[in-house]
């Protein structure tokens, strides 16, 4: 599939020149999303039917939440905190979109992060698994 963009149920995400894309190239529409950064900064994972994370009532790591307000979406990270012995963390997430009515569209998924030290590992600016979701739209008629 050599599209400009990836139909993953009602939402496309475009393809970002850098990153790395395993979907289920059989199907119009994917049921399954991996998207990779090369260096090893993240790995996304996105799945028809995944859940929308709830922090656990009993966990050894606290966790936090971080919410981006973008014009016509919401993406709210629960991330863990950082333990001292690992370099990488899963933090979840979920993305509402909000369409011309006003409805709410939600996508949720995974990603997986690379700290360098204290810090996650990424080129400056904007972290690429940001920009992806800030990407995302939803899928229209005419994409389907």
């Amino acid at each position: 599939m050599t599209d400009k963009k990836i139909l993953f149920g009602d939402f496309e995400f475009p393809r970002i020149r850098g990153l790395d894309y395993l979907l289920d190239e059989k199907k119009h529409v994917t049921d399954y999303l991996f998207v990779n950064e090369p260096r090893d900064c993240f790995s996304m994972y996105f799945e028809d039917g995944f859940p929308i994370f709830k922090v656990p009532e009993s966990s050894e790591r606290p966790y936090c939440l971080f919410e981006l307000n973008r014009p016509g979406r919401m993406i709210k990270f629960f991330c863990p905190e950082k333990h001292k012995n690992l370099d990488t963390a899963v933090w979840y997430f979920c993305m509402e979109l909000y369409d011309e009515n006003g409805e709410t569209h939600t996508l949720p998924g995974q990603v997986r992060v690379e700290f360098d030290g204290d810090n996650l590992r990424q080129a400056k600016g904007t972290p690429s698994f940001i920009e992806l979701l800030e990407g995302v739209k939803l899928a229209t008629a005419t994409s389907v």
